[in-house]
């Protein structure tokens, strides 16, 4: 009887152990998940910001003018693989859309069609 108490309260410390192993690391995956998402969401804020600014700053720019800015930006940045190409209602800065609308620049970021 003593070795089936005995064999039975190893299980038990085991099994909390491991309980509590897996609570440690579900607890620790839920606020590192939570920082990650509000870090994404304060960058994805302030990509936003700048989208505004820069559509503020260039609405009504040319295409053919904003092109050019997009171009000479691309290589003042020769670390980055930096595509500029034009489809159809927009040039794209990397992954930015600079929608185009009646030859000029009309907003920046997804386009709204």
């Amino acid at each position: 009887m003593s070795k089936t108490i005995m064999l039975l309260t190893i299980a038990l410390v085991t099994a909390v152990t491991g309980c509590l192993v897996l609570a440690y690391l579900w607890i620790d995956r839920s606020i590192s998940l939570t920082y990650m998402q509000q870090s994404y969401e304060t960058e994805r804020s302030s990509v936003e910001s700048l989208q505004k600014l820069i559509a503020f700053e260039w609405k009504g720019m040319p295409e053919a003018q904003l092109q050019k800015k997009l171009e000479q930006a691309v290589v003042q940045m020769p670390e980055r693989a930096i595509v500029v190409k034009k489809e159809d209602e927009s040039i794209w800065f990397d992954q930015v859309a600079f929608n185009i609308k009646q030859g000029k620049l009309d907003s920046i970021g997804k386009s709204v069609r």
